[in-house]
């Protein structure tokens, strides 16, 4: 099958063919993010984000542009997004015209008011997931496990967790945005 058809059956919600996109750019997802970032859990969790986005915006992808820099666009974007958001990282970017700081701040009381309220829905979204994903998504959020012990405590190969995150991901904001 060509990457041309496995796009258009993709953009039909076809789960083996989204598993084949990620299967194909995985690795140049992953990479170039970690090039960036140098984490490996934090990598995962932007490619895993990049490819939600990639399969949400698929319908809006222009034929006349390469896919495989479309996509590692979307992965350039989630990085700078997932790096802004992360309390954990102070990193610096290198994207090779400049250097880019990003540093995280202490939010403000109000700030920490919307995240509460924020957390609370996420917290009521996350229990109307059937449990297989409810599972996944404690596990990796809020156990904060790697992909590896998530791998072998569900008994699941590496690459079950990466899809069975992306689709309880997939289904939580399905259901976030049903609920507003």
């Amino acid at each position: 099958m060509t990457l041309e058809n496995i796009i258009l059956e993709a953009r039909k919600g076809k789960r083996n063919a989204q598993n084949a996109v990620i299967e194909l750019l995985w690795n140049k997802v992953y990479n170039y993010v970690y090039g960036k970032i140098r984490n490996e859990e934090e990598a995962e969790d932007v490619a895993i984000e990049t490819f939600t986005k990639v399969f949400t915006k698929l319908k809006l992808y222009n034929e006349d542009f390469d896919f495989t820099t479309w996509v590692i666009s979307i992965a350039h974007n989630t990085m700078i997004d997932h790096i802004r958001k992360s309390p954990k990282l102070s990193i610096s970017i290198d994207d090779e015209t400049n250097l880019l700081e990003i540093l995280e701040d202490q939010p403000s009381p109000e700030e920490y008011l919307i995240l509460k309220q924020d957390n609370d829905k996420l917290n009521k979204a996350i229990a109307k997931l059937r449990d297989p994903y409810q599972k996944i998504i404690e596990l990796r959020y809020i156990e904060d496990k790697t992909y590896k012990e998530i791998a072998e405590e569900l008994n699941l190969t590496l690459p079950n967790v990466k899809v069975r995150l992306l689709r309880a991901k997939q289904l939580l904001m399905e259901i976030m945005q049903n609920n507003i």
